[in-house]
């Protein structure tokens, strides 16, 4: 069964940017430049009839392209670790295409989510073990941290395929972001 998202990628200078600005320390561990991404809806697991509902439902969705910018960092505490993010700049656009894909799901049957929205690009993992000092100075360093705005001018849904070395995410279906759809 293909486990799917819908995502935004990152452009692979701002993935650089981001990756070069994180502790080195063996309790963090980088998110591969190329797999770097804004998810805009997890779907987990679903059969193939569901993953081509959600392909067509995807394909109807009209939204401009988004000015994008890397603003600030944080974290998740988790009971396995952390996880380390930068923030993106609030775009009341991108919140529109976060609804406009939840409608076109809610259409075809696929429970809205239930978290808020919390644009964030994922760009460490943390050991249970990695000392505080480690994220709390990466925090204070990098708090005002902003890189140069991008376009973005598609969004995909993509299929991850877990192992033990991570995940590995590969398109299925990439849908234009145009002013004239």
């Amino acid at each position: 069964m293909p486990r799917l998202f819908t995502a935004i990628d990152t452009p692979p200078a701002v993935a650089a940017g981001l990756l070069h600005t994180l502790p080195v320390h063996r309790g963090v561990r980088p998110v591969p430049a190329g797999q770097l991404h804004l998810t805009l809806r997890f779907l987990g697991d679903q059969d193939e009839d569901s993953a081509a509902r959600i392909g067509k439902a995807l394909a109807g969705i009209q939204a401009p392209p988004l000015t994008m910018q890397v603003q600030g960092v944080g974290r998740f505490r988790g009971g396995q670790g952390a996880v380390l993010w930068a923030g993106l700049a609030h775009d009341d656009r991108l919140t529109a295409l976060f609804d406009t894909i939840e409608a076109a799901l809610a259409d075809i049957g696929i429970a809205r989510e239930r978290r808020r929205f919390h644009p964030h690009l994922t760009v460490a993992r943390c050991r249970p073990g990695l000392p505080e000092a480690v994220m709390r100075d990466w925090l204070a360093a990098q708090h005002d941290l902003t890189l140069p705005a991008w376009t973005a001018e598609r969004f995909v849904l993509f299929e991850s395929f877990l192992s033990p070395d991570g995940a590995r995410h590969e398109p299925r279906a990439g849908y234009p972001l145009s002013a004239s759809r």
